[in-house]
C-alpha cells in the first residue's frame, strides 16, 4: 500500500503492516508505504525510485517480536543508508502510540534498534 506520495514528498512512513499504514494514513494524513510481510529491502527500493524520498522513519511494533522482521530491518539500514537516504526508526507497543510520537524527530533511536538486531 502505498498512500499521499507525490512528487513532492521527502518524508514517509514505512511500515510492516497494512493496519498500521492505514491508520498513520487516515489519522495522521501522513505519507506511507505499507508492507505485509516485508521481506527484503528491494520492495522498499522499488516503491520509492522515481521519489523525492529522502527521509523514512520506519515504525514497527516491539522490536524482537519477529525473527524475520528484525533480520529485515538489519537489510533495509544497510541497503539504504549508503544510497544516501536518512533511516529512523520508531517502535510501538499497541497502535495508539503512533499518537504520541513526534515521527521526525532529530533523535532517532535508530542505533539503539541496530544493536538488538542480530
Amino acid at each position: 500500500m502505498r498512500s499521499n506520495i507525490s512528487d513532492r514528498t521527502t518524508n514517509v512512513i514505512l511500515t510492516d503492516s497494512f493496519i498500521l499504514g492505514h491508520l498513520i494514513r487516515d489519522s495522521l494524513n501522513l505519507p506511507v508505504i505499507s508492507f505485509q510481510n516485508i521481506s527484503n529491502s528491494y520492495l522498499v527500493l522499488k516503491e520509492i525510485q522515481n521519489t523525492n524520498i529522502r527521509n523514512i522513519t520506519f515504525i514497527i511494533r516491539t522490536p524482537n517480536c519477529n525473527n524475520n522482521l528484525d533480520y529485515v530491518i538489519n537489510r533495509i539500514f544497510r541497503d539504504l543508508v549508503p544510497l544516501g537516504y536518512n533511516i529512523d526508526c520508531k517502535c510501538i507497543s499497541n497502535y495508539h502510540d503512533i499518537f504520541n510520537l513526534d515521527f521526525f524527530d532529530e533523535n532517532s533511536n535508530v542505533n539503539d534498534i541496530l544493536k538488538n538486531v542480530a
